[in-house]
């Protein structure tokens, strides 16, 4: 069995901020976040990372409040705009259309100013930063993760504070990281389903009956995932069975898989019809069952609609 694809438009760049939480296995390539995460690939200069830092005795309140604004520097050659907001959030303008959404945390004590990255409320990287004599952001980028820096590198990068406003221009279209990363994790269900649908089809063809059980199925499914849990559910006529992805984290939208029997007007043969269903809303309980209509085809439980492929 296969790892699921990605099936959004996020730049592979913003996989290096999600963090591990995913199964999905992403390339970090491109510029963006990666370079910025992994400065040593970029060619800017760093020399005016040695500037004089600003006393350490400054007042948490005091540094968290300069903190705010847009401040803007180059990585690899392009432009980069960080705009810090008084709720917390951090968005990454890279071109005058498009920034990222994220969120940030300061702690401030005599040793060291610490910067905290977050998605959906989860710490996904930690690192320092400084305010410095002359006015600028120095932020150190080299090898985030779970550790944060003790120091800044000599690749620390300098920003500039260009305005004290935190409003985006009405045409920026924003990516929200938490979003994207609960796609990422649905894109598991739906494809391990899906997988589970046609496993079924090719086993009652063998057959001429439903498998039970995953692993009768023998695709190599776990039943249980760090997002979800995955169970077979067979009809008590033999006529359909149903897959099922249920969420094990908040955000995540449950998925339903339905294989069914169809026979041909004159009942001589029979054949198979599958479906994949998506909850409406994010939830963590079980769908209910297959609905039956007049037509020999079963639609998708109440609360769930028809995944378009």
């Amino acid at each position: 069995m296969t790892n699921p694809q990605n099936n959004s438009n996020l730049a592979p760049w913003k996989w290096a901020i999600i963090g591990a939480g995913s199964t999905l296995v992403l390339g970090l390539a491109g510029f963006g976040l990666y370079n910025l995460l992994n400065p040593k690939t970029s060619s800017i200069s760093t020399s005016t990372s040695t500037s004089t830092s600003l006393a350490t005795a400054t007042p948490e309140i005091s540094v968290a409040k300069q903190l705010i604004g847009q401040w803007q520097g180059q990585i690899s050659g392009q432009s980069v705009t960080l705009i810090f907001t008084q709720e917390g959030k951090l968005f990454i303008l890279e071109t005058p259309t498009s920034a990222t959404e994220m969120e940030y945390q300061t702690n401030v004590n005599p040793q060291q100013k610490d910067l905290d990255i977050l998605v959906g409320g989860k710490i996904t990287a930690r690192t320092i930063f400084d305010l410095t004599a002359d006015g600028q952001l120095r932020l150190e980028l080299d090898n985030l993760g779970e550790s944060r820096p003790t120091s800044f590198s000599s690749n620390a990068r300098i920003f500039q504070k260009i305005s004290e406003q935190t409003t985006l221009p009405a045409n920026v279209q924003v990516v929200n990281l938490q979003n994207q990363q609960n796609k990422a994790r649905q894109s598991e269900a739906k494809q391990y389903v899906s997988s589970m649908n046609r496993a079924q089809q090719a086993f009652y063809a063998e057959y001429a009956s439903f498998a039970s059980s995953i692993e009768k199925l023998g695709i190599g499914i776990k039943s249980e995932t760090e997002n979800y849990s995955y169970s077979i559910v067979l009809s008590n006529d033999n006529r359909w069975v149903q897959a099922i992805g249920l969420a094990k984290r908040d955000g995540l939208k449950n998925y339903t898989g339905i294989v069914s029997l169809i026979k041909s007007p004159n009942d001589e043969s029979t054949s198979t019809q599958s479906r994949l269903c998506e909850s409406n809303q994010p939830s963590k309980e079980l769908p209910g069952t297959p609905i039956s209509t007049n037509s020999p085809d079963l639609q998708c439980p109440s609360g769930y609609s028809d995944v378009l492929r």
